[in-house]
């Protein structure tokens, strides 16, 4: 049997067992008694004493489940930080466009891009976003830059390294200075000021920042390692 054969039979099989996998975790789901023990109406009535935040998601996120979202930024790290080593980086950039048009574009986006990214991230306790989603906006913003300048643009290690180290930092700083103040760790120790106004939430906004900070930061490196690959 030739490769190329093989390699059909393999990927007819897969298919064929992952769709009979599908089909009975489907009938499992549609067959099981659905419960309505739920811990939604408990967790609103938790967010609106204690992290007087307007949107309950970030409390659970970056309140409830702080420790997760530390999980969940050092699992980033952890990916850029593998392919760092995994991808040969090379000097020149084999997707840019040099296209005036583009060029312009970019000029008008870049700043409001930015200033949208910032946006998402401060108002993440009171509206849908918050670090991850801003820090990834900030970041294509820079993707636009690496398409539009070719060679001539890159980002500085050392800056990248700095606001990585500080924005980690910060995070863990905050928990940290939650359990010395409460007794918990990412235990809010501010005021909570008045819901649905910007400085409300407590800590929520400042854990929020730093995230943004450092997934903007690692989701541009990475946008650069893949835009600069040698073998891309």
């Amino acid at each position: 049997m030739s490769l190329k054969r093989s390699l059909r039979v393999q990927t007819l099989l897969v298919s064929l067992l992952v769709s009979l996998m599908s089909i009975v975790l489907l009938g499992v789901l549609l067959h099981t008694p659905h419960s309505a023990m739920t811990l939604g109406k408990e967790l609103l009535e938790i967010n609106s004493a204690a992290t007087q935040s307007a949107n309950a998601v970030t409390s659970v996120v970056t309140y409830f489940r702080g420790l997760d979202t530390l999980g969940e930024v050092s699992i980033l790290f952890l990916s850029i930080f593998g392919l760092s080593l995994g991808i040969k980086k090379h000097e020149r950039n084999i997707f840019s466009f040099d296209n005036a048009l583009l060029k312009i574009g970019t000029k008008v986006l870049f700043p409001l891009i930015l200033l949208f990214g910032i946006y998402i991230i401060l108002h993440g306790h009171l509206s849908p976003g918050g670090g991850f989603q801003g820090g990834v906006i900030i970041a294509s913003g820079f993707l636009l830059l690496f398409l539009t300048h070719g060679d001539d643009y890159h980002l500085s290690e050392r800056i990248i390294k700095l606001v990585e180290a500080l924005s980690g930092a910060g995070f863990i700083l905050v928990g940290v200075l939650g359990l010395i103040v409460t007794g918990r760790f990412f235990e809010n120790f501010l005021p909570l000021g008045e819901i649905g106004t910007l400085f409300s939430g407590g800590v929520l906004e400042i854990i929020y920042i730093f995230v943004g900070l450092k997934v903007a930061a690692e989701i541009a490196a990475m946008a650069e390692l893949f835009i600069k690959a040698e073998h891309a």
